[in-house]
């Protein structure tokens, strides 16, 4: 496994350098003049001025890596052409995206580089954050499909443990749907390190989880589990089956579903994956250059006191105790813990995924075709309805403040990260997918039968180049 090598001090970085580098196209200035702005040695730049550099520096980049592999649907090869179009947007690293039409295959292409010295496969498995919430959530959409699992009845029925101090009522639809209040896992930093240890204890998180108090009152608000959801939901699944949720997708989904996806990857599995490459970003498209440095100076106005004081529940839903507190620190430690042996190694549902952009789209298509892959009824229509419609109460998340629409599959609703970039999950506004930071995600739009799954290993979190080739492919269609 080739993965982060090593972490250079960049410790001193505040809010403003951080975007600040970020903006700068994936390092076509060093961390080290990100730390001197930080200090005053640069006079800091206008917006304008700063969108100017931006847009120079990266209609400068080469664009290399113009080689398109892959298949394309006679009449979808305008797609291919973008992708090529906007290779550079890879950085240093590689993708892949793949999408279903009507149940059939109809884009899969990949490009760029696994690591330095590897170049981007057929069967490319990149680790995917959040993205890794859907795959979890799936193995609870089957066990629902199967009527072994009833979204409204309490987790202390399947879970007797955790119907304790405040949590009796929560029932496995708020759990699936970030409306439990379970966001904070006590003592983590003790019990996790960055080297991957403690995230195979799976039954002392269980037991954790199972005794704190919820957050907030469970069912009345959203907030986003991004490091817990993986453990409940696994829990729940191992109740129900005697197996933990990464067993039971290779032992019932892997195979007739076709997925290239391992939840817990293990050690043999691991020495083909794509290299992670989280800082500085890939670069940013041209037309979100200048918006770049609007959205740095919003920033600054914002109040982030919540994500950086210790005392906070929101501190420790986003693990900044284990991962770092400034956000450039935070990107670092996100790219050595998911490069490490023993952390890809567990069933850690909520963040450790890995998979190709082909699995993605297959996970999906089912949801955009009421059930149906490869022309089989792999879930029932209603299956597919329970687990597409958004779950109240709605309203803004708690945790990440943006107004969020959850599923019981964890999905969210469309929208543009950017208003001059396409939507991500194409132009219906009832498509739906899972984003995982730095870029990956999967998707489905039942109105359109379109699924599609989009995966890289260099880090970008504007989702510029995955909503390009969405676009273009609708618009082909």
């Amino acid at each position: 496994m080739h993965g982060t090598r090593s972490i250079p001090d960049t410790s001193s970085l505040d809010r403003r350098s951080f975007l600040g580098v970020a903006a700068l196209a994936a390092g076509a200035k060093s961390v080290a003049e990100g730390r001197a702005r930080s200090t005053g040695a640069d006079a800091p730049a206008t917006p304008a001025s700063r969108g100017d550099r931006i847009r120079s520096e990266v209609s400068g980049l080469s664009q290399a890596v113009t080689d398109i592999k892959g298949y394309v649907r006679p009449g979808l090869e305008s797609v291919r052409e973008t992708f090529a179009a906007n290779a550079r947007l890879m950085g240093t690293g590689g993708a892949a995206f793949a999408a279903t039409h009507q149940g059939e295959m109809v884009v899969d292409l990949w490009a760029g580089m696994a690591d330095h010295d590897r170049p981007w496969l057929r069967n490319t498995r990149v680790h995917v954050q959040s993205t890794s919430k859907a795959v979890t959530a799936a193995t609870a959409m089957v066990l629902y499909d199967r009527g072994e699992l009833d979204l409204d009845a309490t987790v202390g029925h399947y879970w007797p443990e955790y119907a304790t101090n405040g949590k009796e009522n929560t029932t496995v639809r708020m759990l699936l749907s970030h409306a439990a209040g379970s966001t904070q896992l006590p003592g983590y930093t003790e019990l996790l390190d960055l080297d991957g240890n403690g995230f195979d204890q799976y039954d002392e998180i269980a037991r954790r989880l199972a005794a704190a108090a919820p957050d907030w009152e469970p069912g009345t608000a959203h907030g986003y589990h991004g490091y817990t959801y993986g453990n409940l939901v696994n829990e729940v699944v191992y109740r129900i089956t005697g197996k933990r949720a990464g067993d039971f997708l290779r032992d019932e989904m892997a195979g007739p579903w076709q997925l290239n996806t391992w939840l817990g990857t293990p050690y043999e599995e691991q020495r083909d994956l794509a290299a992670i490459k989280p800082w500085p970003e890939a670069p940013v498209h041209e037309s979100i250059a200048e918006m770049y440095a609007s959205v740095a100076a919003q920033m600054e106005e914002m109040d982030l006191s919540a994500m950086t004081d210790p005392t906070t529940w929101q501190y420790h839903a986003a693990f900044r105790g284990l991962l770092g507190g400034p956000m450039n620190v935070f990107m670092l430690q996100v790219g050595r813990l998911w490069s490490q042996p023993k952390a890809l190694a567990a069933e850690f549902g909520a963040a450790n995924v890995t998979t190709d952009a082909r699995s993605l789209a297959r996970l999906y298509t089912p949801l955009a075709m009421n059930g149906v892959l490869d022309g089989r009824q792999v879930v029932a229509p209603d299956t597919v309805r329970e687990f597409t419609t958004p779950t109240p109460p709605g309203g803004p998340d708690l945790l990440i403040g943006l107004e969020q629409k959850w599923t019981p599959g964890s999905h969210h609703a469309n929208h543009s990260y950017f208003p001059a970039l396409p939507p991500i999950y194409g132009p219906n506004p009832d498509a739906f997918g899972m984003s995982g930071g730095g870029g990956n995600y999967g998707f489905a739009d039942p109105a359109a039968g379109i699924a599609g799954g989009f995966v890289r290993n260099h880090y970008s979190n504007t989702m510029g180049l995955s909503a390009l080739l969405v676009d273009a492919l609708y618009k082909a269609l």
